[in-house]
């Protein structure tokens, strides 16, 4: 997570923990309270903040004649035009006592075959600092049965001129690795100056930090700071049969021409559907990262925040019985010694959390039990730059996850091989 653009929200700490009978801690009182599961709540937006009398649907309804009929995942899987690389052997280290190397993934967490990079003659893929990778997500989250064969994953733009893309994966232990690059957008309609409604597709102002599939929806966090003032939009959600191509070329949005648009040189688009936005009385919620929990009596969306101190709270949402979110949370958590957490999933009874440590420093897989306050029960080393987590329950119980930072091995025998995308053992 970019700390330097997108300021992270400090002094998130958690009320204290009162002692209880048999030395375990337990919430105090006034914790107790602000953690209540009333307390955090969505309401659902269809419609950009900014014209909220124009809603999505219609939006790109009005613009289909232009845009063509839409086109599922697998269509634009199916047209990758980037091949991966895979990593069959992760590099030894090679650091001098004046260059130490900076450690790695834990050989023992790794799951063979299961790693790739990104293309190296792309400039912005792997050694590129435009674009960092965020989010994953993969074919189990979305039906809880399917084991992981289309993964996706969510970049941001660090200059903040192009918003956020989603990288189409066609996954294999053994054969090619190929992804394609679709840019997030955003459909709106205003009035232009004479006064007739304008239909358009614009960047989105998103960090991605985590994404979630479930079914044909596509759950992406939304937090970041905006003028160093907090911004907690929630969640934005996006449909996975609507993904639209345009005419390649420079700029974004409708063309002179009034017929055609460009999305920044990207062939196709994927434009938000609808919204969560913070609705709850806790204390507002930076939500920046989302994946399924299919181990409850019902599939529901976990929730975490990034705190740069104190302990960040994971909030379990449920899902309807059409993918959408129930507007109240069914249970909130406090992570007591969590901070900096960019990924949670929940296996079993266990929760698994990672959290990073800047740009100099290994990364760590943490796994928790329902005692919160008692602590991480394990740890383990991962790479520089964590990011988000997806579990794959399909038959590999995978977990896998990915790295932010740029690479170039060639200049730094140090590089810590933060653009991968690996599985790990939980």
């Amino acid at each position: 997570m970019d700390t330097t653009r997108r300021t992270v929200l400090k002094g998130m700490a958690a009320a204290p923990l009162a002692a209880a009978a048999g030395g375990l801690l337990v919430p105090s009182t006034a914790e107790a309270s602000e953690l209540s599961a009333s307390r955090f709540t969505l309401s659902r937006r269809d419609a950009p903040s900014f014209a909220p009398r124009y809603p999505y649907d219609g939006v790109i309804a009005r613009l289909r004649p232009y845009l063509g009929e839409p086109v599922s995942l697998a269509t634009v899987a199916g047209s990758a035009d980037n091949k991966a690389e895979h990593v069959a052997r992760w590099p030894a280290p090679s650091g001098t006592p004046s260059r130490p190397y900076r450690f790695d993934v834990e050989p023992q967490r790794r799951v063979p075959g299961h790693a790739f990079k990104w293309a190296s003659a792309d400039p912005d893929d792997f050694v590129g600092k435009k674009w960092r990778p965020q989010g994953i997500t993969q074919d189990y989250d979305a039906d809880g049965t399917s084991p992981a064969k289309t993964l996706l994953v969510s970049w941001y733009d660090t200059k903040g001129n192009q918003g956020a893309r989603l990288s189409v994966v066609n996954w294999s232990t053994s054969g090619e690795i190929t992804y394609r690059h679709v840019l997030l957008v955003d459909p709106y309609s205003e009035p232009d100056d004479q006064g007739e409604l304008r239909d358009d597709i614009g960047a989105l102002d998103l960090h991605a930090g985590g994404i979630a599939r479930y079914g044909h929806h596509l759950y992406i966090a939304d937090s970041m700071y905006r003028a160093k003032k907090p911004y907690f939009p929630g969640i934005r959600v996006f449909d996975l049969r609507q993904f639209f191509k345009v005419t390649k070329g420079e700029g974004i949005g409708r063309q002179p021409d009034g017929r055609t648009f460009h999305a920044h040189g990207y062939t196709y688009v994927l434009p938000q559907t609808h919204a969560y936005d913070w609705s709850g009385r806790a204390r507002k919620l930076v939500i920046s990262q989302v994946s399924v929990d299919r181990t409850a009596s019902g599939p529901g969306l976990l929730v975490s925040e990034y705190a740069k101190s104190g302990s960040p709270r994971l909030v379990r949402w449920p899902f309807t019985a059409a993918g959408a979110l129930r507007p109240g949370a069914e249970w909130a958590h406090a992570v007591p010694r969590g901070t900096n957490t960019q990924g949670a999933v929940k296996v079993g009874s266990a929760y698994y959390l990672t959290t990073s440590h800047s740009s100099e420093r290994a990364g760590e897989l943490r796994r928790w039990r329902e005692n919160w306050a008692a602590g991480p029960r394990h740890r383990s080393r991962l790479n520089i730059g964590v990011e988000d987590l997806s579990y794959d329950g399909s038959g590999s119980g995978a977990l896998w996850t990915l790295g932010e930072y740029a690479n170039d091995e060639r200049r730094d025998p140090r590089a810590p091989f933060s653009r991968y995308v690996y599985a790990v053992r939980p």
